[in-house]
């Protein structure tokens, strides 16, 4: 009987899973027989020795990705460089020493080797001298890399920076089409899918060559095990498949990994905090899995700090001392600091010497607040607006003892039932496609997908006339709440289209004017204009009275009242107590929310495994039957003859052991596909508690406005009592809980506000708040002033971000977002940083369109659902919007089955 020239047991063939002591049965060379069982290792612990160990049969790969050189960040230079942009070229230069130690056969880079597509000048040096390294100690050894996002420019007849390296001996860099190598000297294969290659439509479908031994397929983006779509790859059709786009080293499958990145190379890295960074080596003949460890810059996650609020000195000391605690001190380190409890404001309290100093020790400290309490939609879109004014009212009345039968009724006048709603009937900007005709442009229809739509290219003027084509396609609903006379601008119709709000103070009251219209404000300001009163719809006509502008102002409020100052004391006690309920509520129900995701994702990945294998197994056997004992061996190929029963009586069975695991799977997998109960119960108790937490606010401001009506008010009440005037009383209701409703609004707005500037900016503005309602930024040291451009308008980007994902509900409310201007004014980090913060929303906001002039875009395509470019008005020739790569490349990796220890499996 022949034998095969490849070895019997290979990465994937056997659809095994390389932990530690697994146990795979196997068809040997000589026969057609089941033979001894062996072990296979994965090493990914242990270092694999220097090149001595090898012998003549062994290939040796080693697996680097995401150099990201040119990488910067936190605006520090030294010797005319910026630090982190020198920290990520050493980890190269590191990382090529160790290449030469260890002497490799192929060197892979899978992809986003620079940080952008127009890499500086030292980035390129960086790589030239790291390639010329290589070849000068290691002159056969080939180098092997794709170009990634970061790696390929968005038009199709620039290659990008890589495709110049592709010139050097022995590196080929594929940039454009997929690439097949064949290395006739290690009898390997060698197939490069390039970030174009992977993202065009038909995608590329990378094949191995069956001529050779070994098959490596090098490929950069994401994996989907479910079959999702992107790149087709079976891991049974190759030795191993080397992975770039994660920066954390990540087993896929036994032969699919990603090595992660060499240096820490987020702008925010804390989740990588604890990771070792390097790369891999793989023996491709023993199958053991080496990581190499590369030093880098210390990133420091320190311990939460509990705050309690109102006492500064004890935070002051205890940042000290968590500092002062971290071994070899923070100096030169990424550091962050978490004040656990903390709202922005509180940050305030460290301001001066104490967080300067901090910050020129370390190379970047990021300070943040504790975790926001992020009230579900459902506590604060209520069904029954004008029900719950009706009951606060009764509240509010009851209190003082006003709440005779006239009362009732004048309040049932002033809110009936079929009062004029504060929510839309559809969601505003809502649209999945834009037709029309744009002057200068031409004629535009595209789609509109789910998700960051950028919208580049043309000049500042095309953009903007389609811009303005968008808005009036899908800002044209209109909603229930129509407000009449002067202040009939809808609130979240101006904060959607975002016009009218050229100013930090106009974009902050734009933004607390729709907040508080989606917290029922206009059902209030519709009930005062039945009872003849002027409403006052700019919300922030009352910030300075209501809003939390600053504590001290708060304790300086007049209180005439001791019973309301005791009672005001109380429920804010009451409120701070129950925000931090609320926090660690939804802490579990995320960590719980977490862990059901990952069971049901791990359910559906091994029974979609379980079926492919399954249909596979049974094709063998049906093919068997049908030509009997003149069947080819599954191993070899030969003629079975004698062999056909044994060998069909196995794939038989391991036939029925598949179906029998696979079931077993499938009841797990519709076991976890309903929430189970005890997430449901914690779901309810979020809401609950949440619910609690917006009532327990209102009070808080109820009481405030209380305090700052004063003896006037006090009067009135007298007054009313002796004289019956039930519209009175009813009507100074009505203010005071619009007032609360105006504070709560400002209060979340500035709160989200001041969390998203504080990231975006890169903690160099600490908080955005309102002192006699005027908007101020705040610093390290104090009020900034004066204040930047840059800064400003970093601030504006944060304010509209903040009151889209306030007021959207997931697309109740807002089906979608406009970004526009004053996006171009902000750095390169922080329009990095707010692209970041903007997938993260889009949960909230199920459609964000960024209208930019393209730099930052370029920069990140991957973070993109779509873009799309307008034409050159002078061009006059292509489409008036065209639609560029955009998104990581994705691939709908086959995983294999973990089978039963025993079982027996074939090579094709």
């Amino acid at each position: 009987m022949g034998t095969d020239s490849r070895p019997p047991f290979r990465f994937g063939r056997g659809m095994v899973d390389n932990d530690v002591g697994a146990r795979q049965r196997e068809w040997r060379e000589g026969g057609c027989a089941p033979d001894r069982t062996r072990v296979a290792c994965d090493r990914s612990d242990r270092g694999i020795p220097a090149a001595k160990w090898r012998d003549g049969r062994q290939v040796i790969v080693a697996h680097l990705s995401d150099l990201h050189l040119g990488f910067r960040a936190y605006g520090r230079v030294e010797r005319g460089a910026n630090i982190r942009e020198r920290d990520v070229a050493a980890a190269f230069e590191r990382g090529v020493q160790e290449l030469v130690r260890i002497a490799p056969d192929v060197v892979v880079v899978a992809g986003d080797v620079f940080d952008r597509p127009d890499p500086p000048p030292g980035a390129v040096v960086a790589l030239a001298r790291g390639l010329e390294a290589l070849r000068a100690s290691l002159p056969e050894t080939p180098v092997l890399m794709v170009a990634g996002p970061r790696d390929t420019p968005r038009r199709l007849a620039d290659p990008g920076a890589l495709a110049v390296l592709d010139t050097f001996p022995n590196v080929e860099a594929a940039t454009g089409l997929t690439r097949s190598i064949v290395m006739e000297r290690l009898d390997l294969h060698a197939c490069l899918v390039p970030y174009r290659a992977a993202v065009r439509h038909p995608a590329a479908l990378p094949e191995p060559d069956p001529r050779m031994r070994w098959n490596l397929l090098v490929f950069h983006g994401t994996t989907d095990a479910t079959g999702g779509g992107g790149v087709h790859i079976d891991s049974v059709d190759w030795d191993y498949i080397a992975l770039g786009g994660d920066h954390r080293r990540r087993k896929v499958t036994p032969n699919a990994r990603y090595p992660g990145s060499l240096e820490r190379v987020a702008l925010d890295p804390w989740d990588e905090a604890a990771d070792e960074k390097g790369f891999l080596t793989i023996d491709l003949e023993r199958e053991e899995v080496a990581f190499h460890a590369i030093p880098g810059r210390p990133v420091v996650a320190l311990a939460p700090i509990k705050v309690v609020t109102g006492d500064a000195e004890r935070l002051r000391r205890r940042v000290r001392e968590v500092t002062g605690e971290v071994p070899g001190g923070i100096d030169g380190k990424i550091v962050r600091l978490c004040l656990e409890g903390a709202s922005p404001e509180d940050l305030l309290a460290l301001q001066g010497e104490d967080l300067a100093g901090l910050r020129q020790r370390a190379l970047y400290l990021a300070v943040e607040a504790g975790k926001e309490p992020r009230v579900p939609s459902a506590v604060w879109l209520p069904t029954d607006a004008p029900g719950l004014l009706r009951d606060a009212l009764h509240g509010e009345l009851e209190r003082d003892g006003l709440l005779d039968d006239d009362a009732r009724q004048v309040i049932a006048d002033l809110v009936p039932n079929e009062l004029v709603s504060s929510l839309p009937r559809e969601p505003i900007g809502s649209l999945d496609s834009l037709d029309g005709y744009v002057d200068g442009v031409g004629r535009v229809s595209t789609s509109l997908a789910r998700g960051l739509t950028g919208v580049i290219g043309g000049d500042g003027r095309a953009r903007q006339a389609v811009a303005d084509l968008l808005i009036r396609e899908a800002g044209d609903g209109t909603p229930d709440y129509q407000v009449q006379g002067e202040h009939s601008q809808r609130p979240l119709q101006r904060l959607w289209n975002g016009r009218g709000a050229e100013t930090l103070n106009a974009s902050i009251r734009l933004a607390v004017d729709a907040v508080a219209a989606s917290r029922g404000l206009a059902t209030v300001d519709a009930a005062l204009r039945r009872a003849g009163e002027d409403a006052v719809v700019d919300t922030t006509a009352s910030m300075k009275s209501t809003a939390r502008v600053d504590r001290r102002e708060r304790r300086a409020l007049r209180m005439d009242s001791e019973q309301v100052a005791a009672e005001f004391r109380s429920a804010e006690e009451a409120l701070r107590e129950l925000r931090a309920d609320v926090v660690e509520v939804d802490g579990d129900l995320e960590v719980a929310t977490m862990g059901w995701l990952r069971e049901r994702q791990d359910a559906e990945t091994t029974l979609n495994a379980y079926r492919d294998r399954a249909r596979e197994v049974r094709a063998r056997v049906k093919k068997m039957e049908e030509a009997g004992p003149d069947a080819p061996c599954p191993t070899c190929g030969r003629v079975l003859e004698s062999h056909y029963q044994d060998v069909l009586t196995e794939l038989t069975e391991e036939w029925e052991s598949v179906v029998q695991d696979g079931s077993w799977w499938k009841s797990r997998w519709e076991q976890l596909e309903p929430k189970q109960p005890h997430l449901q119960e914690l779901e309810g108790k979020s809401l609950r508690f949440h619910a609690a937490l917006e009532a327990g606010a209102e009070r808080v401001e109820l009481l405030r406005a209380r305090l700052g009506e004063g003896s006037g008010r006090d009067d009135g009440a007298r007054a009313a009592r002796g004289g019956g005037a039930a519209p009175t009383v009813v009507v100074d209701a009505l203010r005071r809980v619009r007032a609360a409703r105006a504070a709560r609004a400002t209060d979340l707005l500035l709160d989200r506000a001041s969390r998203f500037l504080c990231r975006i900016s890169g903690g160099r503005v600490l908080t955005v708040s309102l002192v006699e309602g005027r908007a101020v930024l705040n610093g390290d040291r104090d009020v900034l002033t004066p204040v930047s451009e840059e800064d400003l308008a970093t601030a504006r980007v944060a304010v509209r971000l903040a009151a889209a994902s306030l007021v959207a509900a997931g697309g109740e409310l807002l089906g979608s977002l406009v970004l526009e201007q004053p996006f171009d004014r902000l750095d390169v980090e922080a329009r990095n940083r707010t692209l970041v913060l903007t997938r993260e929303l889009l949960n909230d906001i199920p459609r964000v369109i960024l209208f930019s002039s393209g730099e930052a875009v370029d920069a990140r395509p991957e973070l993109f659902d779509c873009i799309l470019e307008v034409r050159d008005e002078a061009s006059g020739v292509g489409p008036a919007l065209r639609p560029a790569a955009a998104g990581p490349a994705k691939t709908s990796l086959r995983a294999p089955v973990r089978l039963a220890p025993g079982t027996a499996t074939f090579r094709i």
